[in-house]
């Protein structure tokens, strides 16, 4: 039994190109300094002394600067390469963020989050275009995987550190991002170079017509669908750690282990499960994955205490890890041939603007009719993304 299980296991990593793990090295050495932004509004209020309203604002002028970097990320990336938009982005990012430590004033500081989010965050597209450019359409889901294995596990060491970093002087959160920036920027330009196998990582490919996706409706539709999916899944920054604490009179300590215990299954089971299931139809994967993620949430107003958050936390987290990686093969699937890197970007830029409504939207819920019609809605809106998921097949079929 347990020979066959590390078999499985085994199995789930082998056959991945040689170009992808060193691409997820990278991105694991880049996130592993996700560092600024878990702080950056305790930065803002307490070493700045900027007051909430001011500090939000700023934080707005971060997600925009995501918004512009992941879409301007993608179209450069389809012009010039993936890898020289990755190692411009860490190395350019991690100055950026360094001279941000040195802005005072409510302008400036503004001004330069808008701009360092925008730098940093135009590595994101070029990453994913590099992945899929690297791997063949059957092992693309678990190259994704491996992917949002690699992310997850560098984003666990990244606050932690940060937090350790914080408590000695904010401005080493700053030196501890920019430097895991110059060292993924390091690794990829030595790693990479040369690397025939990942020709498609290294060069542009050739360009189609990018702007056609904006007149693609089954494109604009699959982007929809991931934006209110993605609209769902983030309230996990903002209204449900509010839910757990008042709802369920779970402690900040509580709150802190049901986080973990999403990251540890993804980290345990994410790769096997895909392994399981690369050879399903993605959309169908993906629509199940959908159904469940906002099923979890709609769980929770019909319980309480620690164990039963952890059952809801188990449920949408095994739809994350069926739709999530299969959602970044289908973006260039249903791009097409030569708009690949321009389509991850319009994808990446989906999740940067989810991160600016999704607290708008959901603690406009939550303040008006109370967190448990927020779960409700939550949990029904599964339904259509299912649908629409089903439906996106049947046209790519026709």
């Amino acid at each position: 039994m347990v020979r066959a299980i590390g078999r499985l296991y085994a199995d789930a990593f082998r056959g991945l190109p040689a170009p992808v793990w060193r691409l997820s090295i990278g991105l694991f050495v880049n996130r592993s300094g996700t560092m600024v932004l878990p702080f950056l509004s305790l930065y803002l209020v307490r070493k700045l002394g900027f007051d909430v309203g001011a500090a939000g604002m700023a934080l707005a002028a971060f997600g925009l600067g995501s918004v512009a970097g992941s879409y301007a990320g993608g179209v450069i990336a389809g012009r010039v390469g993936t890898l020289r938009v990755q190692v411009w982005s860490l190395a350019l990012g991690g100055a950026g963020f360094l001279l941000l430590s040195q802005l005072r004033s409510f302008l400036v500081v503004t001004a330069g989050m808008f701009v360092a989010s925008a730098i940093s965050d135009a590595f994101r597209p070029a990453c994913i275009t590099a992945i899929v450019e690297a791997s063949t359409p059957e092992l693309r889901p678990r190259a994704m995987g491996l992917m949002r294995l690699a992310a997850n596990a560098g984003i666990a060491v990244g606050p932690a550190v940060g937090g350790l970093l914080a408590g000695i002087d904010y401005g080493w959160i700053f030196v501890g991002e920019a430097v895991t920036c110059w060292a993924a920027a390091v690794w990829l330009s030595w790693s990479m170079r040369g690397e025939s196998a990942a020709g498609a990582s290294t060069r542009p490919a050739p360009a189609a017509d990018a702007g056609s996706l904006w007149r693609d409706g089954r494109f604009l539709g699959f982007l929809g669908m991931m934006l209110l999916m993605a609209l769902v899944l983030y309230q996990v920054f903002t209204t449900f750690p509010l839910y757990l604490t008042s709802a369920y009179g779970l402690s900040e300590v509580q709150v802190g282990l049901v986080f973990a215990f999403n990251a540890a299954l993804i980290v345990a089971f994410e790769m096997v499960l895909i392994k399981l299931l690369e050879h399903r139809r993605p959309e169908l994967v993906q629509g199940v994955g959908l159904f469940l993620m906002c099923a979890g949430f709609g769980l929770l107003p019909f319980g309480r205490g620690f164990a039963y958050a952890a059952l809801t936390i188990m449920v949408w987290t095994v739809g994350e890890m069926l739709s999530l990686p299969f959602s970044n093969v289908l973006v260039t699937e249903y791009a097409g041939a030569g708009r690949a890197a321009a389509a991850i970007g319009m994808y990446s830029a989906v999740f940067s603007v989810a991160l600016i409504l999704a607290p708008i939207v959901g603690l406009g819920i939550y303040e008006r009719f109370g967190g448990d019609v927020l779960w409700t809605v939550a949990g029904l809106v599964g339904i259509p993304l299912w649908i629409l998921s089903v439906a996106l097949r049947g046209r790519a079929g026709r």
